[in-house]
């Protein structure tokens, strides 16, 4: 008998030892991968959204060729982003190349009027931290930035990381109805429709999520675009697409986007134009919120704005601007689950 005891705790002692060694290796693993476990997350979310088309198409193919809607999709994305970039990206390089260049003079030019804004900054001294030349701007990017080397590796890395989730995009999506069919295979007969229920109510959420998003900052940056060039800024361009990049970010996105277009209006063009800059800020954004983000997210995301503005802080500490954007969708996910399984909780207890 007390051998018997024995064998029973020396194989409880292994394998709570194998436990723990598992959990420790796990967390080695997760943060040893965790770039590469981000970057097949993103690629996740970024499958859930282009199923849809994908689903669309291929059912429209000869053969319902999977593999054929799948390049159709992925190609018409890629050319579509590459035609945009050929399109306005020259003249956005340019302008901001031209506004670097030409901040140093604008701003001296600024502080030398008489007003309250250009009174202050000549109390605090600021004009030191700029030259004619931009020199000190320039210094100030490449101490930052480690130096050039530094911004080639950033460069290199983000493309890397970029072809990376790409491929496993492309991948997902080729792959998705036979990995589908194999999670649903092994699933609780009796749960499954539930479950299949929630699994579209969550598909619908993401793919919802990032097409509306896109389309209210593409809206955003074309509505500053006009807005500057009613008032002839030369960086009209430049500053609505600093818009429309901005405002891809939930909840502060579009302010941080209209304190640096104040600031620079300000510069540029003087006190008047950013006062009536910043009145300009203030109704879009109203009217972003109350109209057109309501219409275009109301079927399809449905999330309180303190866990949205809590998950997209979160996203934007892991992985910046593209956390930020996968955050939202996730946190909206997550939701459903857990109001489904209160739900679902709460119904049996109350039978």
């Amino acid at each position: 008998m007390k051998d018997s005891i024995n064998d029973i705790s020396n194989q409880t002692i292994i394998r709570i030892l194998l436990i723990i060694l598992s959990f420790v290796v796990g967390i080695f693993l997760v943060v040893t991968l965790r770039q590469q476990l981000l970057w097949l997350g993103i690629s996740f979310f970024f499958a859930l959204a282009l199923e849809p088309p994908v689903n669309w198409i291929s059912k429209r193919l000869p053969k319902q060729s999977r593999g054929l809607a799948v390049f159709f999709v992925v190609a018409f994305t890629i050319s579509a982003v590459a035609y945009l970039v050929s399109l306005i990206g020259p003249p956005i390089v340019k302008q901001f190349s031209e506004m670097i260049t030409n901040l140093p003079a604008y701003y001296q030019s600024f502080i030398n009027d008489n007003n309250l804004v250009s009174n202050y900054l000549r109390t605090v001294d600021v004009p030191k931290s700029l030259s004619v030349n931009g020199q000190s701007i320039a210094n100030f990017f490449a101490s930052t930035g480690g130096g050039v080397s530094r911004v080639f590796s950033n460069v290199f890395s983000s493309i890397f990381a970029f072809l990376s989730i790409l491929v496993f995009t492309f991948f997902m999506v080729l792959e998705w109805p036979k990995w589908h069919d194999i999670v649903w295979k092994y699933q609780d007969p009796k749960k499954r429709k539930r479950r299949k229920e929630l699994y579209a109510r969550m598909q619908k959420t993401v793919s919802g999520y990032i097409g509306g998003n896109l389309l209210t900052s593409i809206i955003a940056g074309i509505v500053a675009v006009i807005f500057f060039a009613i008032f002839k800024n030369p960086y009209a361009i430049a500053l609505g697409f600093m818009v429309a990049i901005f405002d891809l970010i939930p909840m502060f996105g579009a302010l941080i986007a209209a304190i640096i277009a104040v600031s620079v209006v300000l510069v540029y063009g003087g006190v008047s134009q950013a006062i009536i800059t910043a009145i300009f800020f203030l109704v879009y954004q109203q009217i972003e919120n109350n109209i057109l983000q309501p219409y275009v997210f109301s079927k399809t995301v449905n999330i309180s704005p303190l866990i949205a503005g809590v998950a997209a802080l979160f996203g934007a500490s892991l992985a910046g601007l593209i956390g930020a954007l996968v955050a939202i969708p996730i946190a909206a996910s997550l939701q459903i689950l857990v109001k489904d399984y209160l739900d679902t909780k709460y119904s049996n207890t109350s039978k």
